[in-house]
């Protein structure tokens, strides 16, 4: 609902956050005029289209058309309720909710910061017991053969869930949470009768996961035994997706924008051992390949990426994969040369810190390079036809370069490698680049990146508006910043504007500066009830306009509007007229043709009134 006038609190929230800073969290910003520009959280693109008015504290996407206030941002990145979005950003700006607020909030089964609290105290929980108890000597002291400092199991807040059923189970029944709902967390599980709620993580090594904003959702638990699986992650919840989450982004996302770049490893481990060592740029998946929505999750952060997977056979495959989300994403992608059957974990035990910034960090390969030396792995070079497979499938990966000098370059290290002639790679490579170049073109598909606006929604194409539509825009844009000049619209407009969404704009308009809210467009857009009407008064409010505008710039907007009805009426006689000329000529009958004359005239006498009173306007 819109705000109510007799509660300020919604308000007091608001006026307590920057837009900035929680957009910041998700998107990288650089200052572009007057507004902020970043790449879109809400939809993928390359060249960004996602814009934040400081200001104004609202943003809008001219990719996607997603747009409104910060409760707004909050609700789309975080998939929360309004009253969730408020209690999240009350927490952060150190504001008590109301009493009933805190009612409204909690009235509609709102289980996240039950969830939420939980998993934070679970968290403390784990972390005293392996630090501060008898029950997680074996596994501190697992961690510290593994060479990790106390410093830095402090830092990552790693814990132990003890060999128990019921231990996690009764600390938190102590605590009034509900088991069943404990269990929907994640945090305990259920036996196959339903009959029995015991501890999800036994015996673990705990590793919380968070999410972008520092919120423990889940945790990583290693075996200390043979029990299988190794590692086992918190189940899929409302607080945890893991193909949403990347594992320390939240702690490492400062220093990543600051050197533009990420270094993306397979697993908990090989972070945290490379953060020991003074590397504070790495993030993780959970345990599963990189998806399309981690990939986008990295480059909004940075356009570099530095892969550093395992040198087994299975993390060169997984490197590969994730080679491609990354570039589909936009990243430029190196790849980081690991020993074979060694991990980064490993590495940095073995040869220390200095040796793994040194060996493996720095000399990372260009993805090409890297493609390369996997390629050459499945072939035996000295058989004939092995060899012959191996240069075709080669200079297929070298004709994807766009450089011809870099094709230049890796064609020559080919012919020296396989000890062929340059001219002949050469003669090949002009053939597999010239098909290559066809297929691309044949299943090229426009690309649907960016960046057209058509009332506040995306489309393929930029199309050019009616003019009464632009004057509707224009006129939108000065009411959110006018009372004045929402108040010469209703009097003056001798109808309603012509564009349903933009007519819905203006009733809440009129209804807004009737309640005595101020001339103030990010307030407006928080006003809005509906979001795709949020979206479009974000769009409008971020239209780049004079700030300054003239009574006549005015009128002229109001003319437009006003005279859109004429002119379509005017159209239709002149279709009329045509019509009834067309019939005139044809006609056999010398009567039916003079009736159709003298029609034709009085139309044409309609034409000339109508063209008359737009003239005088």
């Amino acid at each position: 609902m819109a705000i109510p006038a007799s509660d300020d609190f919604v308000n007091q929230v608001r006026s307590a956050i920057d837009i900035v800073d929680i957009v910041g969290e998700y998107v990288q910003l650089k200052k572009s005029g007057r507004a902020l520009l970043g790449l879109c959280p809400f939809h993928s693109e390359k060249t960004p289209s996602f814009n934040v008015n400081a200001e104004r504290q609202f943003f809008h996407c001219f990719g996607c058309g997603a747009g409104g206030d910060v409760f707004s941002f909050v609700m789309q990145a975080e998939q929360l309720t309004f009253p969730e979005a408020l209690r999240k950003l009350a927490d952060r700006a150190g504001l008590a909710i109301p009493h009933e607020q805190e009612h409204a909030s909690t009235e509609k089964n709102d289980v996240k910061p039950i969830m939420y609290e939980a998993h934070r105290l679970v968290a403390k929980l784990y972390h005293h017991v392996l630090t501060s108890t008898p029950y997680g000597m074996n596994a501190l002291r697992y961690l510290e053969q593994r060479g990790l400092t106390r410093q830095v199991i402090d830092a990552f807040q790693i814990g132990f869930a003890p060999e128990s059923w019921e231990f996690t189970t009764e600390f938190l029944r102590k605590r009034g949470f509900s088991p069943a709902q404990m269990v929907e967390a994640g945090l305990l599980a259920q036996g196959e009768q339903a009959q029995r709620i015991f501890d999800r993580f036994r015996g673990r090594v705990m590793f919380p996961i968070h999410d972008t904003q520092g919120e423990v959702i889940g945790f990583g638990g290693r075996a200390l035994d043979q029990s299988q699986p190794k590692y086992l992650n918190s189940p899929e919840t409302v607080l945890f997706n893991k193909s949403k989450t990347i594992f320390n982004l939240h702690r490492s996302r400062k220093q990543i924008r600051k050197k533009n770049q990420a270094i993306l490893f397979e697993g908990y481990m090989d972070v945290i051992s490379a953060w020991q060592a003074g590397i504070t740029t790495g993030i993780a998946t959970l345990g599963t390949a990189l998806t399309e929505q981690q990939a986008q999750m990295i480059r909004r952060n940075a356009e570099q990426v530095i892969l550093c997977y395992d040198g087994d056979a299975a993390g060169q495959e997984a490197t590969a994969k994730a080679i491609e989300h990354l570039k589909r994403a936009g990243c430029t992608v190196r790849i980081a040369p690991l020993p074979q059957g060694s991990d980064p974990d490993d590495f940095i035990k073995r040869h220390g810190p200095e040796a793994f910034t040194q060996q493996v960090i720095l000399q990372a390969m260009p993805v090409t390079a890297f493609r390369l030396k996997h390629l050459r792995s499945k072939y035996v070079l000295h058989d004939e036809a092995e060899q012959s497979k191996f240069i075709h499938d080669a200079l297929v990966v070298i004709s994807e370069l766009e450089s011809a000098v870099e094709r230049d370059l890796y064609e020559r290290q080919l012919a020296e490698e396989v000890a062929t002639s340059l001219d002949a790679v050469k003669a090949d490579a002009r053939k597999v680049y010239k098909q290559q170049k066809i297929n691309r073109q044949r299943d090229k598909v426009e690309p649907v990146w960016n960046n057209s606006i058509n009332n506040g929604k995306f489309t393929g194409a930029k199309t050019l508006a009616p003019a009464y539509h632009n004057a509707e825009r224009m006129l939108l844009y000065y009411m959110m910043k006018s009372q004045e000049i929402t108040e010469r619209v209703r009097v003056e407009c001798k109808a309603n504007l012509h564009v349903d969404e933009h007519n819905a704009l203006v009733a809440y308009l009129f209804a807004y500066y009737a309640e005595g809210y101020p001339e103030d467009p990010g307030h407006f857009i928080h006003y809005l009830e509906d979001e795709n009407l949020k979206q479009l008064a974000s769009g409008l409010a971020m239209m780049e306009c004079k700030e300054d505008v003239s009574e006549q710039e005015v009128d002229d907007y109001i003319r437009q509007v006003n005279n859109y009805p004429l002119r379509l009426e005017l159209e239709r006689l002149h279709e009329e007229q045509r019509l009834l000329s067309l019939q005139a000529s044809t006609a056999e009958d010398e009567h039916i043709r003079k009736q159709l004359v003298i029609q034709a005239a009085h139309v044409g006498i309609k034409i000339a009134e109508l063209e008359n009173a737009l003239k005088e306007g």
